[in-house]
């Protein structure tokens, strides 16, 4: 059960913060450079999704401990698209190595969170 709730906080903090930075940042400089709204429309949309993920798996470990079990081939999954998002972010970063002094921290936690996340799938019981 910890490991479960170490995951959805993992999730919460780096949903909430992808939403709270595409909010703060990259508008407010999108805005004042005068970019197409194309442009800030889909960099925010990138921001957006990766937040439903982090939400979508906050969501099912909750509804997995409170309510009733949930599959592990969906957690799994869930845990695939975090990886997934994971290395493009990794691959972002070799290109734009400055990001990394904002990027640190992420990058830190969602190793942590994916550990976690199987951990836990790993001590469910089987299913016959």
């Amino acid at each position: 059960m910890i490991p479960f709730i170490i995951v959805i906080l993992s999730c919460l903090i780096l949903g909430i913060g992808h939403i709270g930075w595409a909010f703060v940042y990259p508008l407010k400089a999108l805005k004042s450079a005068k970019v197409d709204p194309v442009i800030t429309a889909s960099l925010h949309a990138c921001w957006y999704h990766i937040s439903l993920i982090f939400f979508a798996t906050a969501g099912m470990l909750i509804w997995h401990l409170a309510v009733a079990p949930v599959s592990t081939n969906l957690l799994m999954l869930l845990g695939a698209l975090i990886f997934g998002c994971w290395l493009t972010y990794l691959g972002t970063l070799l290109f734009y190595p400055k990001l990394w002094r904002i990027a640190w921290f992420q990058m830190a936690l969602i190793p942590i969170l994916l550990g976690n996340l199987a951990y836990g799938i790993n001590q469910l019981p089987a299913i016959a």
